[in-house]
């Protein structure tokens, strides 16, 4: 039953082929294309049930982080000692990831069908929608680096193509040119990839394979010698000596600069909103900017052998988490001040790797995606309903004109600002004790100051659309969401405020889950946490209702 992790890209690969070479009907696209999504989301649980039999049945590679599906198709590239299968890696890791791009990324889809209703190229929109998801799924399920390339570079495509969707409006709010946002976002991205393609390279010459894992392929796997390579040396010019592996995670980290957008490669994320909303939602949260997370995450034991590196990783995501709360405070447009959000929640994810708490940055990931997810379509429902008004200076009012959206906006803002019992509560306060724990207050104290900045920016943007009176004609004649849009709001809203419980503290699901490919990290989150956790809450609140 282990080929059944072949039909969760396989799905929404043929929602592309479809509806790029038969359908041309709007409806039909839209429903197949979700449809798709969905099935890849069903297909996802079920290789999770086949993995978790194999490793209760004993299967081979029963024990440690060898507990994983590889599924071979064929012997993909072949060229004297290199060689590459094209092959599927579905572990825990890989399973948590699929089921965040298929799950919210199919209720993007379907909250797409409502709000793409009389755009010029609908089906256009889903097919490149589809193909994102494959490109999102062979990077997390490849079981090479060249495999997981082939997705990274696929994700930065497909970026490029919905970003500039709109390519033929000369401007959309506030003032971004759709086409010259999207070459902003490839350039930039170019940039880390080059980071990526060095490393490869480098991963070759010293592991002889591009391979995670040796098991089922029949080629041994680079991730099981990290320790051993550390005493090969390399002399990179005027940066000196240094082992290899610590070379190769550096240049991996400029890839993680580019495409999770952190400091300096950050500066494409926020035009990127030149695209449809819903696009922003499937970059923003379920896709794409988490590549660099997984990627730290997947090849966490290169960069704890590296020298140093994993330091690098921490003060980047806490510095990119300050920097761009504070950005997000200066806007006006209501896209713009999720987008900068993205940034600074990215910046706690990264921080969280790079300070060895991989299960607590891929919590937050998980808990991000959901409430960021929310609240990109509930910008999109707002935006939407007051006949595309961006400005929040135009807005106020709201909330008595469309109930749903402001109910299920807050429940996404709460959760973003970290307030108690919300999702962004736990997963945001288990990495700031975690910078405690391991000795790092500096770290700790910045990542707070930042949580109470996005609790201030959030508690502005919502006062400044929801509450008052309307400050437009559009605003005064706002229009609630209906259908798949309305619905997909719910659904996430419930999400947002429950999706904590995935690794409350004394349970540590998700833990227990991610422990036979992350291990346990060095200070499990434990009650006594709490005591921060009050601390900060309170002043999030305070800074939320101030703001």
């Amino acid at each position: 039953m282990t080929w059944i992790v072949v039909l969760i890209p396989l799905f929404p690969f043929l929602g592309f082929l479809l509806n790029t070479f038969v359908i041309r009907n709007e409806r039909q696209a839209g429903l197949l294309a979700s449809a798709m999504v969905a099935l890849s989301f069903i297909a996802t649980i079920a290789s999770i049930v086949v993995l978790q039999s194999l490793q209760g049945g004993g299967a081979e590679g029963a024990e440690g982080a060898s507990q994983h599906i590889d599924f071979v198709l064929w012997e993909w590239m072949t060229i004297g000692s290199f060689r590459v299968p094209f092959g599927f890696l579905f572990d825990q890791l890989t399973a948590v990831m699929a089921l965040l791009v298929t799950g919210v990324g199919g209720l993007i889809h379907f909250f797409s069908i409502g709000y793409m209703h009389g755009d010029a190229r609908p089906v256009r929109y889903f097919a490149y929608l589809n193909l994102f998801i494959v490109a999102m799924l062979f990077l997390i399920m490849g079981d090479n680096m060249l495999l997981l390339f082939l997705g990274w570079e696929g994700v930065g495509l497909c970026s490029f193509l919905l970003i500039s969707h709109w390519f033929d409006r000369k401007s959309v709010p506030p003032g971004i040119v759709p086409s010259e946002a999207a070459v902003k976002a490839f350039v930039a991205n170019r940039v880390g990839d080059a980071g990526m393609l060095l490393a490869m390279m480098a991963i070759f010459a010293t592991f002889g394979t591009l391979t995670f894992y040796g098991q089922g392929s029949g080629i041994g796997g680079y991730l099981e010698g990290a320790e051993q390579a550390r005493s090969q040396v390399v002399n990179v010019g005027i940066f000196g000596a240094m082992s290899m592996v610590t070379l190769i995670t550096l240049l991996m980290l400029i890839g993680v600069t580019g495409k999770s957008a952190q400091v300096p490669l950050f500066v494409w994320l926020p035009d990127a909103m030149a695209g449809p909303t819903p696009v922003s939602a499937l970059i923003h949260a379920a896709t794409m900017v988490t590549s660099g997370v997984y990627l730290i995450a997947r090849n966490h034991t290169l960069f704890e052998a590296s020298n140093g590196v994993n330091g690098w990783v921490a003060g980047i995501g806490v510095l990119t988490a300050l920097l761009a709360a504070a950005a997000a405070v200066t806007q006006w447009d209501i896209k713009r001040v999720l987008a900068y959000s993205t940034v600074s929640q990215l910046g706690y994810m990264v921080a969280a790797v790079g300070m060895g708490a991989y299960v607590a940055g891929m919590f937050h990931l998980l808990t991000h995606g959901v409430f960021k997810a929310l609240l990109f379509l509930g910008s999109a429902s707002i935006i939407h309903g007051t006949h595309e008004t961006q400005d929040m200076r135009r807005m106020g009012g709201l909330r008595t004109r469309m109930p749903t959206t402001f109910w299920t906006y807050m429940v996404g803002a709460l959760a973003l600002a970290g307030i108690f019992p919300f999702a962004g509560f736990w997963s945001k306060d288990e990495i700031i004790a975690h910078a405690f724990d391991v000795g790092n207050p500096g770290a700790g104290v910045i990542l707070i100051l930042a949580s109470l900045m996005t609790a201030f920016y959030m508690g502005r943007q919502v006062a400044l659309v929801f509450w008052g009176k309307p400050r437009d004609d559009h605003a005064a004649h706002a229009h609630e969401s209906t259908g798949s849009m309305k619905n997909v709001l719910i659904i996430l809203g419930i999400g947002a405020a429950i999706a904590g419980v995935m690794n409350l503290p004394g349970l540590h699901w998700l833990e227990t889950f991610l422990h036979p490919v992350l291990g346990e990290e060095a200070a499990p989150y434990t009650v006594g946490k709490g005591v921060l956790a009050t601390v900060v809450t309170l002043l999030a609140g305070a800074s939320m209702y101030g703001g």
